[in-house]
């Protein structure tokens, strides 16, 4: 803190973005039905929710630090408390409404039941299941038991696209509550505490203020990705974190263990081990281990994966092929390969590979200036997504308590424009919104991310807010 020693506490300006978190909770709660799976999507105040949406989280993510920089260092306890106390509330608000324009938790509570059952989620496509075309007989029972959940699966062609890790904790909800959404948003919840906690140890292992988790615990994107539409990515961020938090703790192989554990759930925080791994080039036997470690944890996972098959009904396959969603980078790409098919992915793919090894070439001076590499891998492969729909967001919404860059932190502001896509699609538009839209979200990021590395005059050193 660079306040005072006898500055007054911004009570005021701390209970009134409380309350504005708050009263936008309470909003989500009363209007959410709005959105529910029986309603016309023709009826739901979609451009309501995004003008909303926006202008509530560029308060938060833009308040929030203003305020913590002007609160003394003696009341860091009692905000605490306060921030605490109100991203608790605002999340369990959420227990018991319709999901707002998403059902991929629909997909979490099948492949639970089925991974619980004893099957593997990696062999049968749901519709296959559903429609009696593959499977014992207890599986056929497990999907009319489970019919509502099983009908509203996206892609149901698809075999599952989740790795094992993820599986675990489908299995876990499952088994605590079958085929429920309160009970998976339940869970969910109490992995986003424990992540609040390793973010609160991070932020004290290299000397900031705890208040700074703030931009996690009250940022509307991400209590809104989580608490209501029950997204899945604090199970991934969790052994992410774990992993950052065991660097700073210079526990290098404890750290790639939990790197690959969290590929368990998504792939790429195997990248993460690029930057990690630079840094033993000259203590081989710690290299070795961590190297060794990786290679089993991730034969392990991707064992049934690969033993299902990877042909046309893989979500694997599927995913690599044809997800795309909300990205600027790849309409680039795509222009620069004259859309030729899979040219676009390949071109994103080496170019992130290329700066992922430029920005680890030199080695990390210290824990935080490793833990900023590890955070600039994370941003380029999410700025360098052929997919970037809003809960990829939580990818780094952690890092920005550390480092509250202004261009990621202006991407969670931009990116409710996503679900303008519901509208417009309705309209026929489609392609006002992949040509407009897409550009109005990424060209304010990149305008602001690169004239903040122009002027610090570096790509590779902290430049926050």
């Amino acid at each position: 803190m660079t306040v005072g020693a006898h500055a007054k506490t911004p009570w005021g300006a701390w209970i009134i973005v409380g309350v504005i978190l708050m009263a936008s909770a309470l909003g989500m709660r009363v209007f959410a039905p709005l959105f529910a799976y029986e309603a016309a999507l023709e009826d739901m105040p979609i451009l309501v929710l995004v003008v909303l949406f926006m202008g509530i989280t560029a308060i938060c993510t833009f308040g929030v630090p203003m305020i913590i920089r002007k609160t003394p260092t003696r009341a860091t306890t009692p905000v605490f408390v306060l921030i605490l106390g109100v991203g608790i509330v605002v999340r369990l608000l959420q227990i018991g409404t319709p999901t707002i324009l998403e059902d991929d938790y629909n997909r979490y509570l099948w492949d639970g039941a089925v991974t619980a059952a004893g099957y593997s989620a990696f062999e049968y496509a749901p519709a296959d299941v559903r429609d009696g075309l593959v499977g014992a007989a207890s599986l056929h029972a497990l999907a009319q038991q489970g019919a509502p959940v099983v009908e509203r699966i996206n892609y149901p062609e698809y075999r599952t696209v989740y790795p094992p890790v993820a599986q675990a904790a489908f299995a876990v909800s499952y088994l605590l509550a079958p085929f429920d959404l309160d009970g998976w948003r339940l869970m969910l919840f109490v992995v986003e505490v424990l992540c609040l906690a390793l973010i609160c140890a991070v932020l004290g292992s290299v000397g900031k203020s705890h208040l700074w988790a703030a931009l996690y615990w009250w940022n509307p994107l991400v209590i809104k990705e989580v608490a209501n539409s029950a997204h899945m990515e604090p199970v991934l961020m969790l052994p992410v974190l774990l992993g950052v938090y065991a660097v700073l703790r210079r526990k290098t192989v404890w750290a790639s263990a939990f790197f690959a554990i969290a590929a368990g759930v998504k792939v790429w925080p195997l990248m993460l081990c690029a930057a990690l791994w630079r840094q033993q080039f000259s203590a081989r036997r710690v290299l070795v281990a961590s190297v060794i470690l990786v290679v089993a944890i991730i034969g392990l996972v991707s064992w049934p994966i690969v033993t299902s098959g990877l042909n046309e009904t893989s979500g694997f396959v599927a995913f690599a092929k044809n997800w795309q969603a909300s990205s600027a980078a790849f309409l680039i790409s795509e222009w620069l390969t004259v859309q030729v098919p899979l040219a676009p992915r390949v071109l994103l793919g080496l170019s992130m590979l290329t700066v992922i090894v430029a920005m680890c070439w030199r080695k990390a001076k210290s824990a935080e200036h490793l833990i900023w590499q590890i955070f600039m891998v994370v941003t380029v492969i999410y700025l360098l997504s052929p997919s970037q729909t809003p809960w990829y967001f939580l990818w780094i919404a952690p890092f920005l308590c550390v480092f509250p860059v202004r261009g990621l932190m202006l991407a969670g502001v931009l990116l409710p424009l996503h679900y303008l896509y519901f509208h417009l699609a309705l309209n026929d538009q489609v392609d006002v919104y992949r040509y407009g839209v897409v550009w109005l979200i990424w060209c304010p990021v990149w305008v602001v991310l690169i004239y903040d590395a122009i002027r610090v005059k570096s790509f590779v050193k902290p430049q926050v807010a």
